[in-house]
């Protein structure tokens, strides 16, 4: 089991935004990483994204930080070069399974269906992400649970940062949810106080 796989099946949350400012990516991680939070994807949605990634690579360097929506392999690779931890995407590219490959590095593809999910699986994806969650639903993860037991799978999309929310996608058989904009959308005054509470559910400490 990678790092990665560990730290999802331990705090069963993983944060993901877009560092569209410095400053403000710099509070949230820190947030983040204060809170016991050990991995963040940084989605690339902005120019220059590669290069904010770097900064923030060499200022965070106990954190595991991870590229999302990679749809090619030259992407892949300039982010692996900047020392991505892990790379997302919305489905599964096979050059960028590749670049993951020869760099050791682990590759969670989207999927939208069970042969999706195979298929990922049969690239080497460490994890599958299950996208979009709100329009596929708690009863597609679980129905996949038959078919597929073992596919470890990270929900995102219509996920709402709340404990009872992210209680229903696990208990239907993810490993782990995403929290993007339905976390970070909150004010900066909010959104830890929510974090906090889903995270005291997902370690298990809930009363």
């Amino acid at each position: 089991m990678s790092r990665l796989q560990a730290v999802l099946a331990r705090d069963r949350v993983l944060p993901l935004f877009t560092p569209e400012e410095l400053p403000a990516a710099r509070r949230r991680l820190t947030t983040l990483q204060e809170a016991g939070i050990e991995a963040v994807e940084l989605t690339a949605r902005v120019p220059d994204a590669a290069a904010r990634f770097g900064m923030l690579r060499r200022e965070f360097p106990d954190l595991l930080l991870g590229a999302g929506t990679i749809l090619d392999a030259e992407t892949a690779r300039t982010f692996l070069e900047q020392g991505a931890d892990f790379v997302v995407g919305p489905c599964l590219v096979p050059g960028v399974a590749s670049a993951c490959r020869e760099a050791g590095v682990p590759y969670l593809p989207g999927a939208a269906t069970v042969r999706e999910v195979v298929e990922a699986q049969a690239a080497g994806a460490a994890v599958v992400k299950v996208f979009p969650g709100d329009v596929l639903g708690t009863a597609f993860v679980r129905a996949l649970r038959g078919p597929l037991p073992g596919a470890r799978l990270l929900v995102t999309g219509g996920v709402a940062p709340t404990p009872a929310s992210v209680r229903d996608w696990l208990e239907a058989g993810a490993l782990a949810v995403g929290l993007g904009s339905s976390l970070f959308g909150l004010p900066d005054d909010e959104w830890p106080g929510c974090l906090n509470s889903v995270l005291t559910l997902t370690r298990g400490d809930a009363s």
